[in-house]
């Protein structure tokens, strides 16, 4: 008996190259607009978190907004970080968690969360008063604008339909 060695021409290589191509060209932005759709979900996420103990914070603190220390009155990040993953008294003075006389908070156990789209967990806090011209910026994860209260992601990203990011 003979044997049958037929092995694989260049045409089917090719013709199998070309299908894997124009598959791949179909899936890569279909997959590329998962994950961006995917990071505007985290997003939002985050953003109704941070909001959430920002009214939170503001209910039990005699309608003071986080941010603004008690001890100086001014408006700092430090301030802001602490009042939301700190214990707080009324007057938002800040103390381990488990502090006695500190009976407010924490507000944000995992801390402030990365912003999805630069992975930066950093605030800048803009004071009431001060301009909010400059943003988004994506020099910092977030931006607080002490005047409202008003927390955005501070980046230029857009989502999938072009709207940004920022103004989620």
């Amino acid at each position: 008996m003979g044997q049958n060695n037929h092995g694989v021409s260049l045409a089917e290589v090719l013709l199998v190259t070309a299908i894997l191509i124009i598959l791949a060209g179909i899936a890569l932005p279909t997959l590329s607009l998962t994950v961006d759709d995917a990071k505007v979900t985290a997003v939002e996420q985050e953003l109704m978190r941070v909001r959430t103990g920002i009214d939170y914070y503001k209910f039990q603190h005699l309608e003071l907004l986080p941010g603004l220390d008690p001890n100086n009155g001014n408006w700092t990040t430090d301030a802001f970080n602490k009042q939301l993953t700190w214990a707080t008294t009324q007057y938002g003075e800040w103390a381990s968690p488990g502090s006695s006389g500190y009976p407010f908070g924490p507000y944000l156990l995992e801390g402030i969360p990365n912003n999805p789209f630069n992975d930066l967990d950093d605030v800048i806090v803009v004071p009431a008063g001060a301009s909010a011209s400059g943003y988004p910026n994506d020099n910092s994860g977030w931006v607080y604008f002490a005047d409202d209260g008003t927390f955005r992601a501070n980046t230029q990203a857009t989502t999938s339909d072009g709207g940004r990011i920022y103004d989620l």
